[in-house]
């Protein structure tokens, strides 16, 4: 059986592939050091141990007993071999294996990478993403369970890639419009005698242009790696072509798809893994580059927030026996962004840029029909009684749409001619959704 990593052209960019804690005061006096102190002065001292650790080595022989994870966290800190240490062990390597040619006796192993998203290490349960280009291909059969997507998934932890680290998967649901899929693991020995843990989510509109990330993906098969860069640009749209086969007739389109671009290397194999902050949390899901002539250090990795939305919608739906897509919310209304500007924190020292999403039109007959008019400026979404979201970019809405389930009701928050207005909506049909698969 022939293998290839995970390979999608786009436009100009490629799918890539113990004890008691003292006080937290005496904490944040070590914290507060000033650089002048000899011993904390170099980011490496002479010991040849980061800052940080000499710092907290100083503050476990003052009575502190919590982990340096938490040290980090309560100094606001960050040791980047930790974080990138622990996203390891939340990366698995993906082979997806397809049958083709007409007698069923030719197949190609697609090679990419994943995430554990939930883990029970005591019944070796867990759920792992990775992109769904990995898991279909319109050029198999077409007899599988599920029609072009693989039947054959074997995983591997970090450090385990051998026979006997084999880890069997199935294909739980996905959409090829957002490129997410879930595979799901039961009962599996190697997950419960494993060092494996979930991957630790974090904030991926809270991230700064210039903060550090790190892609820990299958690079080129050769096994889990990571490879750092910055974060270039927050959030863009890039056009990605799939093929996609309808009553076996194989259709290309292309999808305009919210990415967060890098400059970490990606590379074939890379498609599916995480994409994590200095922290060692998970910011998104790698799966493009660009292979533009003359355009280097291009990555490309779908933001976690709204990957994370998509998931949880995915793993709902599919409880529920709804569906193996995504299923979002629809209002029935044509918004635009309008304007943007860049707004500066001084409590963070993060740029952030900041959009107008504007109601353009209404579908007569539609949930906003009546509720919503072209001009109102939406702010925010709240789902049932919980926290308003706000939505100062445009994907911030869609987000929010796929966190609607049925039965649920949501109130949109608007700018109406400079005054605040609300528009309330109950969500009681499955004609309010939009399927994504």
């Amino acid at each position: 059986m022939k293998k290839r990593s995970a390979l999608v052209i786009l436009a100009v960019a490629m799918l890539a592939a113990a004890g008691c804690s003292t006080p937290r005061q005496q904490i944040y006096d070590v914290a507060t050091r000033t650089e002048s102190d000899s011993e904390v002065s170099l980011s490496v001292n002479q010991s040849g141990k980061s800052r940080y650790r000499t710092m907290y080595e100083e503050a476990c022989a003052d009575g502190y007993a919590e982990s340096y994870t938490e040290f980090l966290k309560e100094i606001g800190a960050s040791d980047d071999a930790f974080g990138v240490n622990e996203a390891l062990l939340s990366a698995v390597s993906v082979y997806a294996g397809f049958r083709s040619g007409s007698r069923q006796t030719e197949g190609v192993t697609v090679i990419g990478s994943g995430v554990i998203y939930s883990l029970n290490r005591e019944k070796g349960d867990a759920y792992v993403l990775t992109n769904h280009h990995i898991m279909y291909n319109s050029a198999a059969t077409g007899k599988e369970e599920i029609p072009y997507i693989s039947d054959s998934v074997t995983l591997y932890l970090y450090g385990g890639e051998t026979a006997t680290g084999a880890i069997e998967a199935e294909y739980v649901g996905g959409s090829m419009d957002y490129d997410i899929a879930v595979l799901k693991v039961e009962n599996s020995e190697v997950l419960k005698k494993s060092a494996a843990r979930a991957a630790e989510w974090g904030d991926s509109d809270a991230l700064g242009v210039g903060e550090r990330v790190y892609a820990v993906g299958n690079a080129d098969g050769r096994g889990i790696s990571a490879v750092g860069g910055i974060l270039s640009v927050s959030a863009e749209y890039i056009n990605i072509p799939f093929t996609r086969v309808t009553d076996g007739v194989a259709v290309s389109h292309t999808v305009s798809m919210l990415e967060m671009r890098t400059d970490a290397p990606v590379n074939h194999g890379n498609s599916g893994g995480g994409l994590f902050n200095a922290e060692g949390q998970l910011v998104g899901i790698v799966n493009a580059r660009s292979e533009k002539s003359g355009v280097e250090q291009f990555g490309y990795a779908l933001p976690w927030n709204l990957v994370h939305a998509v998931v949880q919608n995915i793993l709902d739906n599919s409880k529920a026996n709804t569906s193996r897509g995504a299923l979002r919310a629809t209002l029935g209304v044509t918004v635009q962004v309008t304007g943007s500007t860049a707004e500066y924190d001084e409590t963070t020292g993060r740029a952030r840029i900041v959009e107008t999403v504007e109601v353009v039109e209404t579908e007569r007959g539609s949930l906003s029909d009546g509720k919503l008019r072209a001009g109102d400026v939406i702010c925010s979404v709240r789902i049932n009684d919980g926290e308003e979201a706000p939505v100062t970019r445009l994907h911030m809405l869609g987000a929010s749409m796929f966190r609607v389930r049925r039965g649920d009701t949501v109130t949109v928050s608007v700018l109406r001619k400079g005054q605040r207005a609300e528009a309330v909506f109950e969500f009681t049909s499955n004609n309010d959704f939009t399927l994504f698969d």
